[in-house]
């Protein structure tokens, strides 16, 4: 099997799991949120193919093909999360705030500080909500400096990293720093953070079986332990490693934005060392199975040239 390959058939699996899943357990689904999707993705796997075989360039062929990957698969993992939260199983925030002060870190203090600092509010903010934008980003810029395997071996790290961390968060669930400790509003509103408790009521609702209706539309971010926030972040740093004048600003910037997930994610400090850790693990991982990939290549070639002789 080839990479594409690969992760087409990873694709495709979740999607029939997820069809499958909410079928068997009686949800509903709204079809009509995939159809924006769909397009989307028909357009981009046009891109990918025209470039590939009309017109060859291998940039453009690489952007449209790994944007359309990234597309499907990551509206598939949204849902994946949504059914994995129904399993409802205990939540572990007791030990994971036991861990964070263990290391001396206090959930509290450390949004206090943003608070009585509304630049820092502000920056925190600003830098927690473009994490997605650059791994669209990273698409198109890492092929336009001639890395184009760097972008496929980024696009499976980011599938592989999804799936292990929505299963993750499914065995050891958290509600996140913010839902735990349930401040006043007068507090946490300070500086208007991206999470809110009222953005995660959706993981409650599902949780109690309040939600059985789900669609592509108003998609939330469920996962709290481990930060896949975090583990995006540290995926671009691992994108561009090595690459002159691009990996210190993109270490720099991702680590800004690390440093928002507890004020704007709502998240444990122990979240964000968990997604730090899913990063490195499933990169290692990657590394293996793409190495198994190129090894296979030229023994498949010479079968194919022994079947032609």
């Amino acid at each position: 099997m080839t990479e594409f390959g690969f992760k087409l058939w990873l694709t495709a699996a979740l999607i029939v799991i997820d069809a499958i899943w909410i079928a068997v357990a009686g949800y509903s689904f709204d079809m009509g949120s995939l159809a924006a999707c769909i397009g989307f993705t028909a357009l981009l796997a046009s891109v990918g193919f025209v470039y590939t075989r009309m017109r060859p360039d291998e940039r453009l062929a690489i952007m449209g093909a790994e944007t359309a990957f990234l597309t499907i698969f990551s509206a598939a993992a949204c849902v994946f999360s949504y059914l994995m939260t129904t399993t409802d199983g205990p939540l572990i925030d007791p030990a994971l705030a036991r861990f964070d002060a263990d290391l001396g870190f206090n959930w509290y203090h450390y949004v206090a500080f943003a608070n009585a600092h509304p630049v820092v509010g502000m920056l925190s903010s600003a830098v927690y909500q473009t994490t997605l934008m650059q791994i669209a980003l990273c698409v198109v810029v890492l092929p336009m400096l001639g890395h184009l395997d760097r972008v496929r071996e980024m696009v499976l790290l980011v599938m592989a990293s999804s799936l292990l961390c929505i299963v993750i968060s499914a065995l050891l669930p958290s509600e996140g720093a913010l839902a735990y400790f349930h401040p006043p509003a007068s507090f946490y509103m300070q500086n208007h953070p991206v999470v809110d408790l009222a953005y995660k009521q959706q993981f409650f609702d599902i949780r109690d079986g309040a939600l059985t209706h789900f669609g592509l539309t108003d998609l939330k971010g469920l996962v709290a332990f481990p930060s896949y926030h975090v583990a995006l972040s540290a995926i671009l740093m691992i994108a561009f490693r090595g690459i002159r004048r691009w990996f210190w600003p993109v270490v720099a910037f991702n680590t800004l934005v690390i440093l928002s997930t507890p004020i704007d994610g709502g998240h444990h400090l122990s979240d964000g060392i968990g997604g730090f850790v899913l990063a490195l693990v499933t990169a290692a991982i990657i590394t293996r199975v793409r190495g198994r990939f190129r090894a296979a290549q030229p023994a498949r070639a010479i079968a194919l040239a022994a079947q032609e002789a």
